[in-house]
């Protein structure tokens, strides 16, 4: 494992809800989800300047990993950070943080698996090419 920082090029800030929040005074483990959606959404939406894909051509999640390492509170404020880690021929690998905006302390991961689905029959296909340099190009900052 390397020390050096890992270089996000999305950050989006979260605003943390109070319906957000569990009896425990943290916010609830199934809500980091939805703030992990945000940032892939944001991200995807940079890339592909507001379009989120095409009308038949899409990304959908195939699998999902999430570590927990810092309760998230309140009154705490956070940002979401995305990257792609890993770009195949029909999926991609994903990276997210969820930290403290102000200390950068981390709060939570996740990792996913995206793969690209034609919407039309139903089928996994190759991620196009435009797509894959879009992604390239970000990523390099």
């Amino acid at each position: 494992m390397t020390d050096q920082p890992i270089h996000f090029p999305m950050s989006l800030p979260v605003q943390i809800r109070f319906n957000d929040i569990d009896p425990f005074g943290h916010v609830n483990n199934a809500t980091y989800q939805e703030y992990f959606d945000l940032g892939r959404v944001q991200y995807f939406k940079q890339i592909f300047d507001g379009q989120l894909f095409t009308k038949d051509t899409a990304l959908v999640i195939a699998s999902i990993y999430t570590n927990f390492v810092s309760p998230v509170r309140l009154n705490d404020i956070i940002e979401v950070r995305t990257k792609i880690d890993e770009i195949g021929n029909k999926s991609l690998k994903m990276l997210q943080h969820v930290v403290d905006s102000h200390t950068g302390e981390l709060k939570a991961t996740c990792q996913s698996t995206m793969v690209c689905f034609r919407t039309s029959d139903h089928q996994t296909m190759q991620i196009p090419d435009a797509w894959r340099e879009k992604f390239l190009t970000c990523e390099k900052g």
